[in-house]
């Protein structure tokens, strides 16, 4: 396997229902102990691990998640559209993922989603509390999110977690954003990253991951640049 850090995206989304429960069995029998998921907010407040603000692309009902509360969604089957196999498989809340992943041991990337019909702080405050009650390695976390003003609101609360900004693209303030949130990392579509900005960032200090390497001929080249890990949507590539 390629020496770097490989995190199993939405927990290894090629061979298993994203963000389920079974994707997370799956990939521990793969032997991948870093996993990111995408923590979402239900219209009741709870935060679920789900990457859409809408049912359809993973299940045959339909929905906006602000507009169900968690009894809604217990009974949604969000497996079966990946195969039989998986037809158990429910949407996890944060709580129940965290219990699961910490249990295992597993490294965590928490890329916490923002759409427009939900504040930051309405999805910031449920999740500190989840990860207070259900996380214990703090060293093993890296908490995410494409929205500035998430990360902030986390720095503000928990200025001892690790954070990383996400972005498509590498903005030209990226250092003044970065550095105003104590970041550890940056996180990058790989597709848009050059030679000299993985550089720059590594020359800042910072841990430089890319998204979504499904390729070894450019995970390598990756790896070449300085790029610290790559999300996977399929581990198995790099054996």
């Amino acid at each position: 396997m390629i020496a770097n850090r490989l995190i199993a995206h939405r927990g290894c989304a090629q061979l298993a229902p994203e963000n389920t429960l079974g994707a997370m069995r799956l990939t521990q029998r793969l032997g991948i102990d870093w996993v990111e998921i995408d923590a979402n907010l239900v219209g009741d407040g709870t935060v679920v691990i789900f990457h859409d603000d809408e049912l359809s692309r993973l299940s045959k009902d339909q929905g906006r998640l602000m507009s169900l509360t968690y009894a809604d969604l217990a009974h949604v089957d969000v497996g079966s559209h990946f195969s039989a196999e998986y037809s158990a498989e429910r949407i996890p809340t944060l709580d129940e993922m965290l219990v699961f992943l910490s249990q295992h041991q597993f490294g965590l990337n928490l890329e916490i989603k923002r759409y427009e019909h939900f504040s930051a702080e309405q999805i910031v405050e449920p999740s500190i509390r989840a990860l207070e009650q259900n996380w214990q390695a703090f060293d093993r976390l890296i908490i995410s999110s494409f929205d500035t003003e998430i990360l902030q609101l986390i720095q503000q609360r928990k200025p001892e977690w690790p954070l990383g900004q996400l972005w498509e693209a590498l903005p030209d303030n990226w250092q003044s954003i970065a550095e105003s949130l104590g970041a550890v990392s940056i996180h990058l579509d790989y597709s848009q990253l050059t030679t000299d900005q993985a550089r720059a960032i590594k020359q800042a200090g910072y841990d430089l991951y890319v998204y979504t390497v499904n390729d070894p001929n450019a995970a390598k080249c990756l790896f070449e640049m300085g790029v610290d890990g790559i999300f996977t949507d399929n581990p198995t590539l790099f054996d």
